[in-house]
């Protein structure tokens, strides 16, 4: 993977959608009218539609510890709210959906960043020695190895850059670069002007080529907390 993996896909679309995708705007339409009149199998049909997509923004925002509880939240938030959603002008529910999506990835983010500056250094964090490091915790033995498999170098080293960029450019390159949706979706679910998104995606995309190329160089690295440090800040570490 190079550095230009986000920066050469400046052509992404920003057309209206295809018949397709009209085709299941409309379907949604029908499934939220009839979730809004009450039909719990409808709104159940339109979270099994979109919960890997959900799930997808909430893994590449906050990763996936808590991805299925934080999933779950947003569906929830949704049925309590569904009542109030309206489709007006070229407004879709998918789009609605992400943008709560997106509000409860930045919330928790926040509420992390609080907590982390409250208690300070976790007491799960690995116990570093002269000859290495020992976990605190036992190893989780029964996860299946489908997951683990998925849980290569380079992907986790994606993750830690994308999850190093700050909230807003971490959901413009999510929704954009990993979720593939055109600029003008993007923008309506971020509530941003068009040109707003397009600033903060350039930005988002010229921070991950520089960081991965860092990366590539050595000079920044993916700890036993999945996060991206520095080498120095690593080493640092290591020495405490």
């Amino acid at each position: 993977m190079s550095g230009q993996a986000f920066v050469d896909s400046e052509g992404l679309p920003v057309s209206a959608g295809s018949a397709d995708e009209r085709g299941a705007e409309r379907d949604d339409e029908l499934l939220v009218e009839a979730a809004q009149g009450g039909s719990a199998e409808a709104f159940g049909e339109l979270a099994e539609r979109y919960h890997t997509s959900v799930y997808g923004i909430v893994c590449r925002m906050c990763g996936s510890e808590q991805a299925d509880d934080l999933s779950q939240e947003i569906f929830l938030r949704a049925l309590r709210a569904l009542r109030q959603f309206q489709f007006h002008g070229d407004a879709s529910f998918r789009t609605w959906l992400y943008r709560i999506a997106v509000n409860a990835c930045i919330n928790e983010l926040r509420r992390r960043k609080r907590l982390a500056d409250i208690e300070g250094p976790s007491l799960d964090e690995d116990i570093r020695t002269d000859d290495g490091t020992v976990s605190r915790v036992v190893p989780d033995e029964t996860q299946a190895p489908h997951v683990l498999a998925e849980r290569s170098e380079v992907q986790e080293a994606v993750q830690a850059i994308i999850g190093s960029l700050t909230p807003k450019h971490r959901a413009a390159i999510t929704l954009v670069d990993l979720q593939q949706l055109d600029y003008e979706e993007a923008a309506k679910t971020l509530e941003c002007p068009l040109g707003t998104l397009k600033s903060r995606l350039a930005r988002a995309r010229q921070q991950f080529a520089e960081k991965w190329e860092q990366y590539e160089a050595g000079k920044i690295v993916v700890n036993a907390d999945g996060e991206a440090t520095t080498a120095l800040e690593e080493e640092a570490g290591e020495q405490r």
